[in-house]
């Protein structure tokens, strides 16, 4: 009798301080919802150990704990799946799940109360706790092709194991005879307390040290993407866009795939923040940052490199259709910013490298794609040009199967 005192008496204590490390891991990596509801798992988790101690240590025919601690017990898990669902970014399901703990708590507990706890009521408990942790494990793995980290897949495998484990544990409870007291010679009874005093605090603190190395490595992460992504727009900074461009680009020599690169640059920006005002220059910046975006595809790069200026990676593009892309967000930026009137229209310039062969890289790419966008700078504004072959000069003419020349002059503005 110490003994399992001792034990549930750390089993609070641990639960309490996993609770708590959550809470503050909540309030400190900001405010995710996900740590909210793991914290609110371990303080579940806290009361249903501590309705089995007071059980074991003072009230040992006590009904009313039991029910309190099968209620405890199905809360926190169901707590710990909406937690792994909400960080994945999934649904959370709240009417299923809560749905499902209400008609698991209604007959365990009307056979609790009854006096008639049998084997099937210790089960539904103990399988609904492996049913949440299946729910768990694919929410993981659901949130890792998302983006969200996944740790190597360990957090997936320890919960996928944890349910397996559980399983196995509610088929057992299904052979333990009725009656809800502890006390009991029946050795299937015994083996059953057995693994579950073994194998569910285990497990439930494996998935708590998860579930904090998983916050640290959202944070990290989160880190790292704000440390590439440019304040104002949104988009990749410089920097981030290297990161990403790089293999992208060797990627494409690898497979012998094409490749295009542009610089896009507002013109006249200067005169627009002087006009207008630096407020209404960095709506134009971001006006331009989502009209691209929407144009664009999923696996296309884009990014800001300072300023006005923005560059773009476009894989599998060719100049034909990188042209086509960057005529549509041409066409379309002056009316993504309204506020400048009827009388002012805003437009933007663009220079086109498509990649060369093997030997060419990021800065070859941008340094002629930047002088394709001098070209169109001194030709008018408001174009696209396509940077001739590496090697090549300008004045010996694109070679593509369009010229740039063909498209419409405008005057500078």
């Amino acid at each position: 009798m110490e003994s399992a005192v001792i034990v549930l008496f750390g089993l609070v204590a641990t639960s309490l301080l996993l609770s708590i490390a959550l809470a503050v891991a909540w309030r400190t990596f900001g405010r995710e919802a996900h740590a909210a509801l793991w914290s609110l798992a371990y303080g579940l988790s806290a009361a249903n150990w501590s309705a089995n101690l007071l059980k074991v240590w003072l009230l040992p025919a006590d009904s009313g704990l039991t029910l309190i601690s099968a209620v405890c017990s199905i809360g926190s898990f169901a707590l710990i799946a909406l937690g792994f669902r909400r960080r994945a970014g999934l649904a959370l399901r709240w009417d299923a799940i809560l749905a499902a703990a209400g008609v698991t708590i209604f007959f365990v507990g009307a056979a609790i109360l009854r006096s008639s706890e049998a084997g099937f009521t210790r089960a539904l408990v103990v399988l609904f706790c492996a049913a949440m942790l299946v729910i768990s494990a694919l929410s993981l793995r659901a949130g890792g092709r998302n983006g969200r980290l996944a740790t190597g897949g360990a957090a997936f495998w320890m919960l996928t194991l944890f349910a397996i484990y559980t399983t196995a544990l509610g088929v057992l409870a299904f052979c333990t005879p009725a009656g809800s007291g502890y006390p009991t010679e029946d050795p299937v009874f015994h083996l059953y307390r057995l693994m579950l005093l073994m194998g569910v605090p285990t497990g439930l603190f494996g998935v708590g040290l998860f579930a904090m190395f998983l916050l640290a490595a959202d944070l990290a992460e989160g880190m790292r993407r704000l440390a590439g992504s440019d304040p104002l727009t949104g988009i990749l900074n410089r920097r981030g866009f290297e990161q990403a461009a790089i293999p992208l680009i060797a990627q494409a020599q690898r497979k012998g795939r094409p490749l295009a690169v542009v610089i896009a640059d507002i013109d006249r920006f200067k005169a627009v923040n002087d006009r207008f005002g630096h407020h209404l220059g960095d709506v134009a910046l971001q006006r331009f940052s989502a009209h691209v975006s929407s144009v664009i595809r999923g696996c296309d790069l884009f990014g800001r490199l300072g300023g006005e200026e923005f560059v773009l990676v476009l894989p599998d593009t060719g100049d034909r259709a990188a042209f086509d892309a960057m005529e549509r967000v041409r066409a379309g930026f002056a009316a993504t910013v309204p506020e400048f009137g009827p009388d002012y229209r805003i437009t933007a310039s663009f220079g086109i490298a498509v990649l060369a062969g093997r030997h060419d890289t990021l800065a070859d790419m941008m340094q002629r794609a930047d002088t394709a966008l001098y070209r169109s700078k001194m030709e008018g504004r408001d174009r696209i040009t396509l940077a001739p072959p590496r090697f090549q000069p300008f004045e010996a003419g694109p070679q593509a199967e369009f010229d740039y020349r063909a498209m419409p002059r405008r005057a500078a503005r």
